[in-house]
């Protein structure tokens, strides 16, 4: 087989290691995190439980955090996504892809039943098995980029 069955599994795709992070942590904590582990991705946490509540980027930090002159310390919870889109690691990948299609983005945390990190696929792990359902992501995520970029600069 080689891999691109229609039944192909997100697990059997994802990244297993997952690094998050507090959302009572430092967007300085999140950068040297993500600078660390070489990652521009960390979904967030809610301490006691464990359970994926948001997820940011370097973008974000870039964006949200750094371009309007907050603070380094400002806290996780005041920037990142909150309920962001997840999958499990049942689902086929067509199916993950089409909600990163539909979503405009490129990562998906993957989250077992408790909501707990499981993984995370990434528009990457599916171009390695599917390059044109990738192309496909790639032009919806760019577009969703541009009509935010357009929404906020003129309303």
């Amino acid at each position: 087989m080689d891999g691109r069955d229609a039944f192909t599994t997100v697990a059997s795709l994802m990244t297993p290691t997952v690094y998050t992070i507090s959302m009572d942590d430092s967007a300085q904590s999140a950068a040297r995190l993500m600078a660390e582990t070489g990652v521009g991705f960390l979904p967030v946490e809610f301490p006691p439980v464990g359970a994926i509540l948001g997820v940011i980027s370097d973008r974000d930090i870039v964006v949200s955090v750094l371009a309007k002159g907050l603070s380094t310390t400002v806290a996780v919870r005041e920037f990142m996504v909150v309920s962001p889109e997840t999958c499990s690691p049942s689902d086929s990948v067509l199916t993950a892809a089409q909600k990163m299609a539909n979503c405009g983005i490129r990562r998906l945390v993957v989250v077992d039943e408790n909501r707990h990190a499981a993984g995370v696929l990434a528009l990457a792990d599916i171009a390695r098995v599917y390059p044109e359902v990738s192309a496909v992501v790639m032009a919806a995520a760019a577009e969703e980029r541009r009509n935010a970029a357009a929404k906020q600069q003129y309303g």
